[in-house]
């Protein structure tokens, strides 16, 4: 089993945080990931959501499959884990590419080699951000 950090932990401000994309082992039978906000902004109209995307082309499209619950910026220190069992079967066998999968989702099934994290803050007004950090662990 091997941990890669998908987004760093780093006080991040409005705006959209895209990690690095991270290549899958042929050999991959289920993914686990791990979003740890350590800190949050303190105003309730404050979010951040945070997707997994794969991609098919390494990185030129990407699709959501797993959307953690959105934090509230009142929310505090939150942990969320989302598990993906590339041995089930697909969700959908044609499907147009999305990145608005809805929160607290994940798409079971097969997934393309290149695996990221984005998060979106939306600050609304100005003055707050969130602490925060994705892992993902390949279990073979």
């Amino acid at each position: 089993m091997s941990i890669s950090t998908l987004l760093a932990s780093a006080a991040r401000t409005a705006g959209t945080a895209n990690g690095s994309a991270v290549a899958l082992k042929n050999s991959t039978r289920a993914l686990a990931f791990l979003l740890n906000v350590s800190a949050a902004a303190t105003d309730a109209g404050d979010t951040l959501d945070v997707k997994i995307q794969h991609s098919p082309d390494q990185g030129t499209t990407w699709d959501d499959i797993a959307h953690f619950s959105q934090v509230l910026g009142n929310g505090g220190a939150v942990k969320e884990m989302a598990f993906i069992s590339l041995d089930a079967s697909p969700e959908d066998e044609l499907r147009v590419p999305s990145t608005a999968l809805s929160a607290g989702s994940v798409m079971q099934g097969p997934v393309f080699p290149y695996i990221r994290a984005v998060g979106v803050i939306v600050d609304a007004d100005g003055d707050g951000g969130f602490t925060y950090s994705v892992t993902m662990q390949a279990i073979r």
